[in-house]
């Protein structure tokens, strides 16, 4: 007899999804996507937020749904050869000349899943709720500093008064990129509730109402269901055919070796980017399963988040840029890669991604990173500067000053628990005593100021450099034992004038490319932080249900769903009819 896969928590106690056919109102397996939440904290063994879908609460809230389920004004692409910039609720806007006046048009016909329509109030709404509540919701200090004024001219026009020049406004809050966009939410749900406390739950009102194409099944602690809605707007006005992908079920976060058994039995369409030994073991296990890259290596795609070695820059010894560039000379990048990742990546010597936009700017400053030597693994210049400083190696091997011996030890996310060891390794021969540390509290520790030395990633730039210089900027810091919203705290008087300058600068501005020159002149200089490798997600693409995923081939989008660009994936999903027995 054939049987059906077993293959969510409650998914078949449920009936939620039948085995072949539609069975007792379930929707059949071929036309479900399975894939797990992408946060250990607010969803390690159950889905914390289950009763609420409030995307500006500062912590708790996860991305099963809020960050493509409002959909945007814009998208944008990076990974498209051209046309990055997709137009979506908003037809096009236009800047004053000196940037600081925006005119937004929007698409008519667009509505809300409860049929009301989608109009300019909702974005000027949104705007303006989250500068009456900074800083306490999501987006709202950013919202504070730049909106001077939102109003609406009409249904289908909004017009924003910015406080200053800001050519990026529109791209940097209202176009879905990664995890970068603002939701925007219906006026005549939100205006009457207090935003810090409503959860926007409740199935039998119809809560959450969204604009895309899925509304909420089941929402419970094991899982998450969104089920297709055929009335969804881009379908009635002919702007974009139905997703085939028929219901959606979030299973909660589960570590690498549950998701390489899930995937290897097609009890999972997609998962959490995996380590590169793991995601091997699915590609060896299973034919069905490829990647971004296809079956050969990186076995993904670049992301936007380099990873650095970071420090608390406020503390000693490493508020000290020479001791800084002695642990740089101490790496050895190019051996981080072939271990730590069996040869699946590449390493980085700057904080940018390797996109060909971002490539335009980097590659007019390879001077630059060989006048200061990123890249150079040399341990007796690091031993050197040493020495300089009045450090010597003890007995054991070990840089010591006054009888106390150099401590460094690195704060990190599972995430690399591959690479770190090998890291931690390097600066040991280097004479660093070093180690590493991996707690659930990671980030909070970074954003302490407690964790004296960490590994992180610049989630900034995808197109030009400002948004990455921007993390750095002395705005940022806050005194250790403080919360800061960046971790890095380092600050230049100099650098933070020059940034400030790139922010008002068109990235279609020539003047940029000698700006950002004359920022990374002292970036490097001040070596921050110490960039190691370019960070790509190894994420598994379950070919036995579902096929024209994107690739190399056809880059339509990246496939990270918890990025806010999760629809266009979705989108351009098909079934492959194969049901599995």
């Amino acid at each position: 007899m054939r049987k059906c896969l077993t293959f969510a928590l409650l998914a078949l106690t449920l009936g939620l999804v039948s085995c072949g056919g539609d069975q007792s109102g379930g929707i059949p397996r071929n036309r479900t996507f399975i894939l797990d939440c992408s946060s250990e904290g607010d969803c390690g063994g159950q889905i914390k937020d289950y009763k609420a879908f409030n995307p500006f609460l500062l912590t708790g809230i996860t991305k099963t749904g809020w960050n493509f389920l409002f959909e945007p004004l814009y998208f944008y692409n990076a990974y498209a050869a051209k046309d990055n910039i997709i137009p979506w609720i908003a037809t096009g806007h236009e800047y004053n000349d000196d940037y600081t006046e925006i005119t937004v048009h929007i698409r008519e016909g667009v509505k809300w899943s409860d049929g009301q329509p989608w109009t300019a109030h909702d974005l000027v709404f949104t705007i303006n709720m989250l500068k009456d509540n900074a800083p306490k919701l999501g987006f709202s200090t950013d919202m504070q500093a730049w909106v001077a004024e939102a109003t609406a001219v009409d249904d289908y026009t909004a017009h924003i008064q910015l406080t200053a020049s800001n050519p990026r406004f529109m791209f940097s809050y209202f176009t879905n990129n990664f995890d970068n966009g603002i939701p925007i939410v219906p006026k005549h749900i939100w205006e009457n509730q207090n935003p810090e406390e409503f959860t926007n739950f409740d199935l039998e009102k119809g809560w959450p109402v969204v604009t895309g194409p899925y509304r909420i099944k089941i929402s419970v602690p094991e899982q998450r269901v969104w089920d297709r809605r055929d009335d969804w707007w881009a379908k009635q006005i002919g702007f974009k055919e139905l997703p085939k992908v028929e219901r959606l079920i979030y299973l909660p976060y589960m570590e690498g070796t549950k998701r390489v058994q899930n995937l290897i039995n097609n009890n999972m369409d997609i998962s959490l980017d995996l380590r590169p030994p793991n995601i091997q073991s699915i590609l060896d296990a299973n034919p069905n399963v490829t990647t971004f890259s296809g079956r050969e290596l990186p076995h993904g795609y670049l992301d936007w988040w380099p990873i650095c070695l970071g420090f608390n820059n406020l503390e000693a010894p490493f508020s000290d840029p020479e001791i800084r560039r002695a642990i740089n000379y101490a790496i050895d990048r190019e051996q981080l890669v072939a271990i730590g990742w069996q040869g699946a990546g590449s390493y980085s010597l700057l904080p940018l991604p390797d996109f060909p936009p971002i490539r335009a700017y980097t590659d007019q400053i390879q001077d630059l990173v060989e006048k200061y030597e990123i890249g150079v693994h040399d341990l007796s210049k690091s031993a050197a500067i040493m020495e300089r400083k009045g450090w010597h190696r003890d007995a054991e091997g070990f840089w010591a000053k006054d009888g106390e011996r150099m401590k460094l030890v690195i704060d990190i996310g599972a995430i690399f628990n591959d690479i770190t060891p090998v890291l931690v390794a390097q600066l040991e021969q280097a004479g660093f005593d070093a180690d590493f540390r991996m707690t659930p509290d990671s980030n909070t520790r970074m954003a302490q100021g407690t964790a004296r030395a960490f590994l992180f990633g610049n989630g900034g730039s995808v197109r030009d450099p400002y948004f990455t210089l921007r993390l750095y900027h002395s705005r940022f810091v806050q005194p250790t034992g403080t919360h800061a919203e960046r971790f890095w705290r380092w600050s230049n008087p100099e650098y933070d004038r020059i940034v400030d300058q790139m922010g008002k600068t068109s990235p279609d501005d020539p003047a940029l490319q000698g700006l950002f020159r004359d920022a990374m002149e002292i970036w490097l200089r001040e070596l921050p932080s110490i960039p190691l490798v370019q960070w790509y997600h190894r994420i598994p693409h379950n070919q036995t249900y579902w096929t024209h995923w994107p690739s190399l081939e056809d880059p339509y989008i990246n496939t990270a769903y918890w990025h806010n660009t999760f629809l266009l994936l979705l989108l351009g999903l098909e079934p492959t009819d194969a049901i599995g027995t």
